[in-house]
């Protein structure tokens, strides 16, 4: 049984919502965390920073699934009182993107960044405009506590104008330095044990390996892949989040198998799905190990995805982007064994969700800052209402098992136990006779092992 001690924790930063922001939920669907202060966001995760788990994600402007399908932004780690510790920004003058905000080992000090700016640029040779305009790929690894740039690299200086699938005299893009052409799209930065990256290039279907002088050491699919392929499967279209797995033997990745590209929609495969290829580097071949299907819908074109797949544990997760979707698979086994929809369960429905990640109340252990946030309704018994209802949350906290209602004639002294109860979901209603309340009314919030967590 998938998550049978209710420990799973689902990291997402869903859009098209009324009040877009970094959300936690279980399993079961109850809400854990949400704060709409910090806005519309993307890449809500949870990594290794100066030795200890910390929250991160991206905030700014711009949307993975609409327009130019870039952001202009700040990388965020925040600890786990939900406070910001640290505003990280490439070093560019549209700041940092929204694709990709990664903190690599084995130092954990450093942030991946991807970046955009559009440059003037001469687009003749593929049938734009000769003084045209071209969005630059950048990635940076940045040094977090200084803000310093360890790594610049940019798409202009590396990638032929003729490796990109996105046809400029199809998108009529590359006029203006607000229309500019979009040739690369680099979507996820990884790096590997010698300090190579190896980037995700959407618009030239291909992940690059680059050395950390950038020179592109190999390219992955696309129209100059370096690989053979063994067996079926192995291509892939329009991806996102490629990731070294397995001691770097094997690299996963999203294939969309389609793209929303200015001018036209792109379906190159009936059905999206998550997979892991085996990478040979001396051999230089490419076989598929395993991939990931969606259920129930699997025979759908899911198309227009911006998604992950990404291991925890013995299980596999992955998310649909702009279909609200996720589904758990068995790692081995390849099934799905959870699913859950994070909108309505319909294809574009305007709730979208760029990443989704997993993390567990075993590693991550919120303790908001803020008290548990407490409303008092009814209790007037001159109307003959001789019940008060007691609604108790706590925003952020993981680990409250149950709530004791205290109460006392004077603010100082609100020690009398008037009941506890356990947990039930996100809000907690608590009903007592209103006469066994006195003038002031705490809360307390209480792990499994009776210890009071945090007192209204």
């Amino acid at each position: 049984t998938y998550d049978p001690d209710n420990s799973t924790l689902f990291l997402v930063c869903p859009a098209g919502v009324a009040q877009p922001g970094p959300v936690i939920y279980k399993s079961t669907g109850e809400l854990v965390w949400a704060d709409p202060t910090l806005g519309g966001c993307d890449d809500l995760n949870y990594q290794t920073f100066e030795g200890e788990g910390h929250l991160t994600l991206w905030v700014g402007s711009g949307l993975a699934g609409s327009g130019a399908q870039v952001g202009s932004g700040f990388a965020l780690i925040l600890n786990n009182q939900y406070e910001v510790i640290r505003n990280i920004s490439a070093v560019n003058p549209d700041n940092t993107d929204l694709h990709e905000f990664k903190i690599p080992g084995p130092n954990n000090d450093t942030a991946l960044l991807t970046a955009y700016n559009p440059v003037p640029l001469d687009l003749s040779s593929i049938g734009g405009p000769v003084d045209g305009w071209y969005l630059n790929s950048l990635i940076q690894e940045v040094d977090i506590a200084t803000g310093r740039v360890i790594f610049n690299w940019s798409s202009v200086d590396h990638i032929a104008l003729t490796e990109s699938f996105n046809n400029i005299t199809i998108s009529k893009t590359g006029t203006s330095q607000a229309n500019p052409w979009d040739a690369v799209h680099i979507n996820s930065i990884d790096k590997d044990s010698a300090g190579n990256y190896l980037i995700s290039s959407r618009h030239c279907k291909t992940i690059y390996k680059i050395s950390r002088n950038g020179t592109i050491i190999w390219r992955l699919g696309g129209h100059l892949t370096d690989f053979t392929p063994i067996g079926n499967e192995t291509f892939f279209n329009w991806q996102h989040h490629a990731r070294w797995r397995n001691n770097e033997t094997q690299i996963s990745l999203f294939d969309d198998g389609a793209a929303v590209l200015p001018g036209e929609d792109v379906v190159n495969e009936v059905v999206a799905s998550g997979k892991f290829l085996i990478v040979d580097e001396a051999a230089m071949t490419v076989e598929l190990a395993k991939r990931y299907l969606p259920s129930p819908s699997k025979f759908v074109s899911c198309s227009y995805f911006r998604a992950l797949t990404e291991p925890y544990g013995d299980t596999v997760v992955v998310g649909y982007g702009l279909h609200p979707w996720v589904t758990v698979h068995d790692a081995s086994t390849q099934d799905v064994i959870f699913s859950a929809v994070i909108g309505p369960n319909a294809s574009v429905t305007g709730v979208s969700n760029y990443r989704v990640f997993q993390t567990s109340t075993d590693v991550f252990v919120g303790r908001p800052s803020a008290p548990p946030s407490v409303a008092i309704v009814n209790g007037n018994t001159t109307t003959n209402n001789t019940t008060t209802t007691i609604y108790v949350s706590w925003n952020g906290a993981t680990h409250v098992a149950s709530y004791t209602v205290l109460t006392g004639d004077n603010s100082a002294a609100v020690e009398r136990k008037v009941v506890n109860v356990p947990k039930s979901g996100f809000e907690t209603a608590v009903s007592v006779s209103t006469e066994s309340l006195s003038a002031y009314v705490v809360v307390e919030a209480l792990d499994a092992g009776g210890r009071v967590l945090g007192r209204s």
